[in-house]
Formats: C-alpha cells, sequence, structure tokens
C-alpha cells in the first residue's frame, strides 16, 4: 500500500494511463498556461532589471541624483552638512562650481553648462572618457573640454576659441549691461552617448573661479551620488538647516521619473493578471476532476478516509500541476533568456532597430515561484470546500 495514501491518489488524478483523452487535454492546458505565466513575468522582469541598469550606467550615471545648495547657488565649503554621510544610500559626494553659460563662436550661438573639474573628483567623470586630454585642463590656460553635440551644434574644431558668457541667476544681474564673459580654447570633446553631450563645458577650478568671480572656499553646492536612486525618499536627506536646497533628480528630470513609476504599475498590473489566470486555471481544473470524481470522494469517505484527507488529495493536485507549471516555465524563460537570438527575433518582430539588455536576480525568480505556487494552494480551498460540504449519502442516493 503506497503511503500516504491521499498523494498517492492525488497523483494518480493529475495523470495516469487511464485518464481519457479530455482529462488529458484539461491538465495539459493548465501547465501550459501556468508555464507560460511563470516565463512571461520572468522574461519582463529580467527586461526591466536590463533597462534600470541601463538607464543607471548609461544617463544616471553622468548627472548628480541629489544637489545640495542655497537660493544663491554660492556657498561656504565649510557649511556641508556632515550627518548626511550617515545615510546608507550615500555612493559618493563631490563640491563642484558651474553655471549656465552662452556659448559663442564666430556664427552661432547655444546654451551650455560648466562644470570645475578637480584631480581629486576624477572619479565623478571616469566615465567621460577624457584622460587622455585631462591634462589640458590646468589653472594657468583658459581651455575647456566640451560635449560632442554641443561641438557639432556650433561647428567647433579642436583648438577652435569661443567666448563664453555667464547666463545671471537673479533678474537684477540679468538687466545690468555688464556680463562675465571670456576666451576659451577648445582643448577636447567627450562623448558618452548621453544628453550631457549636447550642454556640458568642463573647465578648471581655479579658473571657474576666477571667471564666475567666487571667493575662496565658496562654491556651487555639493553633488550626491546614490546606490539606488531610482528608490529614495529626499525628505531623508533633509536637515534643520532651513538655508539649504535639497534639489534630486527627479525634479530636473521629472517626466523621465514618471515613466519608469509608470513602467512598474503595469509590472505590478501584469503580475496580478497573470496571477488571477493561473489562479482560475487551476479551479477549473481542479472543479472539472472534483465533478466527476465526486462519487469515489464519497466511496473513500464511506470506507473511513477523512475529509482532512480528502483535502490533502486535492491540494496535491493541485500543487503538482503548479510545480510542474513553475519548473516548465522557469526552464522555457532560461533558455529564452539565455539564447538571446531567440529573444531578439521575437522582440524584433515588433520592434526594428532595439537591442535589449537582460538581467537576472535569482531571488525575484525564487520569489515568483513561491507566489505562483501559494496562489494555486489557495486556489484549491474553493473547489475542495465546494465537494466536502456534501455528505456521502446525498451524493450516493442521486446513483
Amino acid at each position: 500500500m503506497y503511503k500516504p495514501i491521499y498523494i498517492f491518489i492525488g497523483l494518480r488524478y493529475l495523470w495516469n494511463s487511464r485518464l481519457t483523452s479530455f482529462k488529458k487535454i484539461i491538465t495539459t492546458l493548465s501547465i501550459i498556461g501556468i508555464s507560460i505565466g511563470i516565463s512571461s513575468i520572468i522574461i519582463t522582469i529580467s527586461l526591466i532589471n536590463g533597462f534600470q541598469n541601463e538607464f543607471k550606467k548609461n544617463f544616471l550615471s553622468f548627472i548628480p541624483h541629489l544637489i545640495i545648495t542655497n537660493k544663491n547657488y554660492y556657498i561656504d565649503e565649510s557649511e556641508f552638512p556632515k550627518n548626511i554621510l550617515k545615510l546608507k544610500n550615500i555612493q559618493k559626494v563631490s563640491s563642484f562650481i558651474n553655471s549656465k553659460v552662452l556659448v559663442k563662436n564666430k556664427k552661432k550661438i547655444s546654451i551650455g553648462e560648466i562644470i570645475a573639474f578637480k584631480a581629486k573628483n576624477y572619479d565623478s567623470f571616469r566615465n567621460y572618457n577624457i584622460k587622455n586630454t585631462l591634462y589640458t585642463l590646468n589653472s594657468k590656460e583658459n581651455n575647456v573640454i566640451i560635449g560632442k553635440k554641443l561641438a557639432e551644434k556650433l561647428n567647433i574644431n579642436i583648438n577652435d576659441l569661443i567666448k563664453l558668457i555667464v547666463i545671471p541667476n537673479s533678474k537684477k544681474k540679468f538687466l545690468t549691461k555688464q556680463f562675465n564673459e571670456q576666451i576659451f580654447k577648445v582643448t577636447g570633446f567627450f562623448y558618452t552617448k548621453n544628453e550631457v553631450d549636447s550642454y556640458q563645458i568642463l573647465i578648471n577650478t581655479q579658473i571657474a573661479l576666477k571667471f564666475l568671480h567666487y571667493d575662496k572656499n565658496y562654491i556651487t553646492g555639493w553633488r550626491i551620488w546614490l546606490k539606488d536612486p531610482l528608490s529614495f525618499n529626499i525628505n531623508t536627506f533633509k536637515t534643520k538647516k532651513n538655508n539649504l536646497l535639497f534639489l534630486d533628480w527627479t525634479l530636473k528630470q521629472g517626466e523621465l521619473f514618471k515613466a519608469v513609476q509608470i513602467e512598474k504599475y503595469i509590472i505590478l498590473l501584469f503580475f496580478i493578471s497573470i496571477l488571477s489566470v493561473s489562479g482560475l486555471n487551476v479551479v477549473i481544473t481542479l472543479t472539472v476532476n472534483m465533478i466527476e470524481k465526486k462519487n469515489i470522494i464519497a466511496i473513500l469517505q464511506t470506507q473511513g478516509l477523512c475529509r482532512k484527507k480528502i483535502m490533502f488529495i486535492f491540494v496535491t493536485l493541485g500543487l503538482s500541476t503548479s510545480l510542474i507549471g513553475n519548473l516548465l516555465g522557469t526552464l522555457i524563460s532560461f533558455i529564452l533568456i539565455y539564447q538571446k537570438k531567440i529573444l531578439n527575433l521575437l522582440i524584433k518582430i515588433l520592434f526594428n532597430n532595439i537591442s535589449i539588455s537582460i538581467e537576472i536576480f535569482p531571488f525575484q525568480i525564487f520569489l515568483v515561484n513561491i507566489i505562483f505556487i501559494l496562489i494555486s494552494i489557495l486556489s484549491t480551498l474553493y473547489p475542495i470546500w465546494n465537494i466536502t460540504k456534501s455528505t456521502p449519502s446525498t451524493i450516493l442516493s442521486n446513483e
């Protein structure tokens, strides 16, 4: 005799050679439905992970996630709120000097933004790939390195001279006739494949201090990069000092941040929809089995099999279906993810000239599988309750 008996009976109900074709089709479709749901969720989450990783690497690595300054954008370096360094989400902090400027060559004019470069803050500019030209940003010569897109817009070549005109922060200064302006020599370009290529201008710190008429030890503010810029609360960074301004990247890139947030809600809705369909799938499969097996269940009850064990029979049936579907779905998703050619081919049917980036987190896959299994178990409760509420005498009296 097989023990425990309810597992043996549950597995026999799942699949055996005497099952009718209709039951085999129902069971197969149920497993296929769960497999498609699992593989769809895993592939979608992996694509989102890849997109967010590329977004952080190619976009958020070039702009500060948080800027600390004051209303005048002119602050003493000694006023830095040191308690911020205690926060766990901080990756790096660097002081900076910047200002919006008009960039003018012989025939064209555009708006740019100068960023002062310090040798000790080289990590902040590592992604700019300007190591070979950094030596030109010395404190003795008026040299600058500009973005390639800005250079193309103004038809600027290396060693060309450009005029930078500071745009005043306040309306009063803007109405005056005197503007800070100076001639600079372009000694190099940077190309990051990012929007900073169209406006940023790198300049030596000492030259920037003189150009902007900054006093010694005064800066524009501090730039902060976070470990996870996509999920942080700006209120955790604020201090008791009311004169400080805290500007996060979501203010400057509001529409882009909203798009990322909407993407998360869509994925959550998609996840809930797939869970609902999979749960309904299990309910239908079990209900069909129970309607057909109700007489046998009644006979088992008259033979002394308690309701608890009968419940376990159908829990075993639902759980087996879910486990097989989960394993197949996970396997299919892994094959499609690691064989990127297949996935690229499927994506190119809908989108042209798009490159995909995929990143798998084992914990997420484990969590998805666990949630699907739990939903499958919960889905067995209604069919079980429906069949066990009737007594054996009521069921068999109709025979």
